[in-house]
């Protein structure tokens, strides 16, 4: 007869924890015949295994189904079988069933499952973020304080690798380049300089103004 007591229950739950410090389970016990573990929450991606609620269930005879957490599965569902034995009088795990002839005889049911159908699987892998290129900028330029490099970042202007923006010369080739440009590739310049570099938007934005006020007056 299948059976499990709440010793044998606490045991399974004190070893999954040990074990598996990189997730989080719920292990309870049910009609005193089975063991329910849910994997709540955990650094483990399964979103491979999950369906759209966040929820999969697992069978122990059925492992190769896991995909690249096969051996994991295995090693939990291993802890399940073997932990109640720790337990004074508790009993190893076996199965002498025989689903042909309607014989079922067991130490006790088990189901393993990835989140509930209530509460979702919950991922706390944390996302890996790119490292921020730093650009070191020199404080003598016209920009301020803005390299040639910074400028160069936008793929609509090519400043000369031999000339500063402060060179006479720099400025020109530059100003005429943006004076070619479609109003399109205009719209797109605009759009670079304010999302990546929004001092640069605006002291340009500044110094176009006051430039146009001077130019008026003369």
């Amino acid at each position: 007869m299948a059976y499990i007591n709440t010793q044998e229950v606490a045991a399974i739950r004190g070893q999954l924890k040990a074990k598996f410090p990189q997730l989080k389970f719920s292990v309870r016990k049910q009609h005193h015949s089975s063991v329910i573990v849910t994997i709540k929450s955990g650094t483990v991606d399964f979103s491979e295994l999950l369906d759209e609620h966040g929820y999969a269930q697992t069978n122990q005879y059925w492992l190769n189904r896991m995909g690249k957490h096969e051996a994991l599965f295995e090693k939990i569902y291993e802890v399940i079988k073997t932990a109640p034995a720790s337990v004074p009088g508790g009993r190893a795990w076996f199965d002498e069933s025989d689903s042909m002839t309607d014989y079922f005889h067991t130490a006790f049911y088990m189901s393993v499952n990835i989140g509930s159908y209530d509460k979702p699987y919950v991922c706390s892998k944390a996302a890996k973020k790119a490292p921020k290129k730093v650009v070191k900028a020199s404080k003598t330029t016209l920009f301020n304080g803005w390299t040639p490099e910074v400028i160069q970042g936008s793929k609509s202007i090519k400043v000369p690798t031999k000339s500063t923006i402060s060179d006479a010369s720099g400025i020109n080739e530059t100003s005429e380049q943006v004076a070619r440009m479609t109003q399109e590739e205009q719209d797109r310049f605009v759009e670079d300089i304010v999302s990546r570099y929004p001092n640069l938007a605006d002291s340009l934005m500044t110094k176009l103004g006051f430039g146009l006020l001077e130019a008026q007056e003369t």
